[in-house]
Parts: structure tokens; sequence; C-alpha cells
């Protein structure tokens, strides 16, 4: 074989290894962290996949995914992270401050989009419309709403109730003065509890309706929203209203919920991880922010706390569950 042909057909044969052969992943590597279990994470990792598919990203043909579960451990994710990063992915989602945080500790290099409550308050970027690092992202809104939602639920109980606020070691608190001037205004009694596990919640929770808690406010929170089976379940039991971040709550059982989409909140990620896979650098992204909010009320679940919904409210919800 003359010199010429050969060098042609081994330029031609390189061209078509795969990538995997020269150092690279065959398809680039989609890395989640969860503080999640597996089987609570499906709420996340199934949408997430499907959209990804949306946009043209198909697991196993172009796309492989990496999911990380902390299974409601806080203190596991600064591990889980080391160990996502060590495995060098493309991009990584996280979802909640925690996540968000233990990915940045991990890495300064690799794209991170978080979902957070708010990225600013929790120092995963300095700015909203320029990030700059390596993090972008979706700001959910949580603390400003949590409010909000104090509101809704004190239309719902009677007059000088008291309601406990249901947070997560790991919250960021900025809400708390909006939250106790709310209280102050509709003439509420507030009282805090923190729980990070099922039981500490199952505790929190009864220890509140023993001493006089009509109404339940939970916070805005990553971990909250892991646990909600939990939570629904035994407010149920102690016949306690609560108040909820995300609609699909009050689809699953809750008695209302106030705030954005979960999966619009997906769909905002996901846009934003196609970005970064197809080039465009994570500090340059603005962090997104929802843009529609949706009261839905169960209406069944009310009927068994023996709440009559009023008209008004009523009026106002974007969706009734009977």
């Amino acid at each position: 074989m003359r010199r010429r042909d050969f060098i042609s057909l081994l330029g031609s044969t390189v061209a078509t290894w795969p990538l995997s052969a020269r150092g690279q992943p065959a398809v680039p590597v989609f890395g989640i962290l969860l503080v999640f279990s597996r089987d609570a994470g499906k709420t996340f990792t199934d949408p997430i996949r499907a959209y990804m598919e949306a946009l043209g990203y198909v697991e196993g043909r172009n796309i492989a995914f990496d999911f990380r579960f902390a299974d409601g451990k806080v203190e596991r994710l600064p591990t889980l992270a080391a160990e996502l990063v060590a495995q060098r992915p493309t991009v990584i989602a996280t979802f909640g401050d925690a996540a968000g945080l233990a990915a940045q500790a991990a890495t300064t290099s690799i794209p991170i989009v978080a979902m957070s409550e708010d990225l600013v308050r929790a120092k995963l970027v300095t700015n909203m419309r320029q990030p700059g690092g390596n993090t972008t992202g979706v700001s959910i809104m949580g603390t400003e709403l949590d409010a909000k939602r104090l509101e809704i639920l004190a239309e719902m109980l009677p007059a000088r109730s008291s309601v406990m606020l249901l947070a997560d070691p790991t919250e960021h608190r900025e809400s708390r003065p909006a939250l106790k001037t709310t209280a102050e205004a509709l003439g509420l009694n507030l009282r805090e509890a923190v729980a990070g596990t099922p039981q500490q919640i199952e505790r929190a929770l009864r220890d509140a309706r023993q001493s006089g808690i009509v109404g339940v406010n939970v916070l805005s929170s990553a971990l909250l929203f892991a646990l909600r089976e939990r939570i629904i379940s035994t407010v149920a039991d102690l016949g306690l209203p609560a108040m909820y971040q995300w609609p699909e709550t009050a689809e699953e059982g809750g008695l209302v919920a106030y705030g954005p989409s979960l999966l619009a909140a997906f769909r905002q990620v996901t846009t934003l991880v196609v970005k970064v896979l197809r080039g465009t650098n994570p500090g340059d992204l603005s962090v997104e922010q929802p843009t529609r909010f949706s009261l839905v009320i169960n209406l069944k679940t009310a009927r068994a706390l023996g709440l009559n919904v009023s008209p008004l409210m009523l009026a106002r919800a974007d969706r009734a569950i009977e």
C-alpha cells in the first residue's frame, strides 16, 4: 500500500472511531443529584427523561443519565456530589439549595443547572441576568410565596388561629420576616417546627395538634416535597388543614397548594440543560423564574376535614379537585 493511501485510510478510520475510544464519552452524560430516595425521586426523574426526549435527547441513543439519590439524608449530598463529579458528566442538574451547594463545592468546571427557591439568596449565583461561573438555573420564588400561602391558608381557618410553619433543616430562612408580618396582620399565632425525617415530621405534627395548632403551612423545600406522602397522610389522620408549595401536591391529596407547576419548572430546567449540551456557557445563561402560579384546592380532602370552602375562594382557584 502506498504511503499516501495508508494515511488517507488511517484518517478515515480515526474519524469513525467512537468518542469513547478517544478518551471521551460516546454520548453526553447528564448527572442529576437528588436529596430524595429513588422511589420518591420518580416524580423528578420520569418527567426529566420525558422532557429531554421531547428536546431530542433519547436515553441510550444520544444521552446517558447518572442519577444520585441521597435517600432523604441531606448529609450524604457532599459525598454523592463528589462521586458524581468523579465520573465527569457533561452537565449536572440539582434540586434544592443543599444539592446545588454540594455540587458547587465538588466542581467549579462542570456546568450546573440548579433549581432552587432563590439561587441568589442561596449564593448559588451572584446575579440573575449574568450568573457567571459554572452555574445557572431556575429560581422558583419559594420564599417570596411562603407568605402568600399563609394568607390563603388563613382564609380556610377560624379567626385567631394558631398555625405551624413546617420547615426543613437545610432551608434558607429569608421568608420569616414576611411570614411574621403577614401573621400579625391576619391575627395568626405562628409556631415553627424543623423536621428533616419522616419520624421527625410525624412527631412535630402530632405535638402541634396536641398544643392547639389548627393549620400547617408546609414551607417551600425540596426535602419536604420528597416527604410529602408522609405529611399528607399524617395531617389527614390528625384532621389538620395544610398548605403546600406545588399545585401537583393538591392533586395527590393535599388540601390546598399555591405556586408554579412543578412540571413547568422541569421544562425550564431541561431547556437550560440542552442549551448547555449544545455549547452555551452556563454563566452566560440568565437564571429563569416561573411566570404562572396556580391555586389548586382538593375539595374531597376539604370535605374529609369538615371544611367549607367559600365561594370566593373557589372562584379564585385555578382548579378545584372533586
